[in-house]
């Protein structure tokens, strides 16, 4: 009798080990949100613990245990994509879950922080993608392209002046770019023209550095640019006296904004760009003679432009 009893008592602790094992593994502590694996069904043991941690991990860390909330993290697979299920239990309350479809299983790394970032802010899981956290089902066609890169192009519009010129008017015009684009840089070209007065025409090779992959992205870039501009002050009933900068040169440019929807086929960007010519413009002024032109000036173009990309 005794050593049965003795077998039974055994059998009972060689149950409890896996529970205690995958306790350990899931970070399980009682300081914190309690967050334990649910149904796991089509993945290995070691992969789904792995992932259950990841998971619990990036909840517990945002949540606190005050809410009264546990958490409970079911994994399945259908053919060769895994189904992750969070569901937040809460006494009195009706049972939320969070269904994220994984390309693999290895996309839990990917996916946790967002899991954590919505299961505590109620943030739908959408909205907390950025150009370098995309699962693959979100977008087929996108996100294959975000490591290596893509290629956009498009246009806008940009409103300009010219600092240290002649006249006190801001022009406008139109903007054309073409860019490859990497979460962090991009590098391409674009050309502009404006026939207003004060009149702007030029290309530019152009870079940028995003200081975010995030959905919205500050970023500071410059290039090379060949800018040709004139501005004057006019007096419109004779043209005596009348002066203007005029020039055509290749410089240097500096730019900083931002950019919107990144994790989108399409963005908006805002940027305000100042040319900064290698050579001076010259200054003049008109006469009945002819017009003088013999003294010089360094006057800088400054537009802001809004431009909208698509992929190519």
């Amino acid at each position: 009798m005794n050593v049965n009893l003795s077998r039974i008592a055994g059998a009972l602790l060689l149950s409890m080990l896996p529970a205690v094992a995958f306790a350990q593994a899931t970070g399980e502590d009682q300081s914190a949100a309690q967050c334990a694996a649910g149904e796991i069904n089509g993945i290995s043991a070691d992969n789904a613990a792995t992932a259950v941690q990841l998971v619990c991990s990036a909840i517990t860390s945002r949540v606190s245990p005050a809410n009264g909330s546990s958490y409970r993290v079911d994994m399945g697979r259908l053919g060769r994509i895994a189904i992750l299920t969070v569901h937040t239990i809460r006494a009195g309350e009706a049972d939320k879950s969070l269904s994220v479809q994984l390309a693999d299983i290895e996309e839990v790394a990917i996916a946790a922080p967002r899991i954590g970032e919505t299961v505590a802010t109620g943030k739908p899981f959408e909205s907390t993608a950025g150009v370098d956290n995309l699962v693959r089902e979100e977008n087929r066609k996108f996100a294959g392209k975000k490591r290596d890169g893509e290629s956009l192009y498009g246009g806008g519009l940009y409103g300009m002046t010219i600092l240290n010129g002649e006249g006190e008017d801001n022009g406008a015009g139109l903007i054309g770019k073409y860019e490859y684009q990497m979460p962090g840089f991009a590098a391409g070209v674009s050309g502009f023209f404006n026939f207003e007065h004060p009149f702007m025409a030029g290309f530019s090779v152009d870079g940028r550095k995003f200081f975010s992959e995030s959905d919205f992205a500050p970023f500071a870039g410059g290039g090379l640019a060949y800018v040709g501009f004139s501005d004057g002050s006019y007096s419109y009933d004779s043209k005596e006296g009348d002066t203007y900068v005029s020039n055509a040169s290749l410089g240097a440019y500096v730019s900083g904004g931002f950019e919107a929807f990144r994790s989108y086929q399409n963005r908006l960007t805002i940027e305000a760009r100042a040319f900064l010519p290698f050579t001076p413009a010259d200054k003049c002024v008109e006469g009945y003679d002819g017009n003088d032109c013999g003294d010089t000036a360094y006057a800088v173009p400054v537009m802001i432009n809004v431009t909208f990309l698509m992929p190519n």
